[in-house]
């Protein structure tokens, strides 16, 4: 039997239409599952043997109190939702007040939607806030971790003393690292007292943890 061209290009519109593109079937995936996100969490070996797992927590070490404008503070409180995942580790470093918190959260792409834009407004509401009194100064800027994941926000906080270099002298540091990867967000706080902080294990972690997500969602996927 012939097929005549009119018929074999509907067919294959057909076929066109019936098929999703690929963006569109990896994000109409199924999402991973809690234990295959939980396998994914950083582990020790991930940061360095001066850091020990402890007790997760169900809280962002950077408070909306620390935000000191409407705009920023709005946007630390839109972002609570991703601290209260049961999916989250802990490291504390051995010798000094230094602590790595992850946590990891999945779902439908409304729900993904709704968290990432709640971080886009994060990096873009808070750098630049600037707040100084008699007894200390707090500072707020933009943090660069480098390209991970399908998008990345983070920010960095300082608070010291008002004749200080916070970079060099802060009694608190706070950086703030949320990537997606698909339908899945990753959030890194990572936190230092009196001097205690190491700025480059933020993009330890960071690289890490969006490493170690990947390649479970590849294994998902394949």
């Amino acid at each position: 039997m012939i097929i005549k061209p009119p018929f074999v290009a509907a067919g294959l519109l057909a076929g066109t239409l019936l098929t999703p593109p690929p963006a569109m079937a990896a994000a109409s995936a199924a999402p991973p599952s809690p234990d295959q996100l939980k396998a994914a969490l950083l582990t020790s070996e991930d940061l360095s043997s001066d850091f020990t797992r402890t007790p997760p927590s169900r809280w962002s070490p950077f408070a909306p109190s620390n935000a000191h404008t409407k705009s920023c503070t709005t946007a630390v409180k839109n972002i609570a939702p991703l601290y209260r995942t049961k999916i989250a580790t802990r490291f504390e470093r051995e010798e000094g007040w230094e602590w790595v918190n992850e946590y990891i959260v999945s779902g439908t792409h409304g729900k993904i939607s709704t968290l990432e834009r709640a971080a886009k407004a994060l990096a873009r509401d808070c750098p630049g806030v600037r707040f100084v009194t008699k007894g200390t100064k707090d500072t707020i800027r933009k943090l660069s971790v480098g390209t991970l994941g399908d998008a990345v926000y983070a920010i960095k906080y300082r608070s010291g003393f008002p004749d200080s270099n916070l970079d060099k002298d802060s009694m608190v540091a706070i950086d703030i690292v949320i990537i997606r990867v698909r339908n899945t967000m990753i959030t890194l706080d990572h936190t230092g007292n009196v001097n205690a902080f190491d700025p480059a294990t933020t993009r330890t972690a960071a690289e890490a943890a969006t490493q170690r997500l990947q390649r479970t969602i590849e294994q998902d996927a394949g």
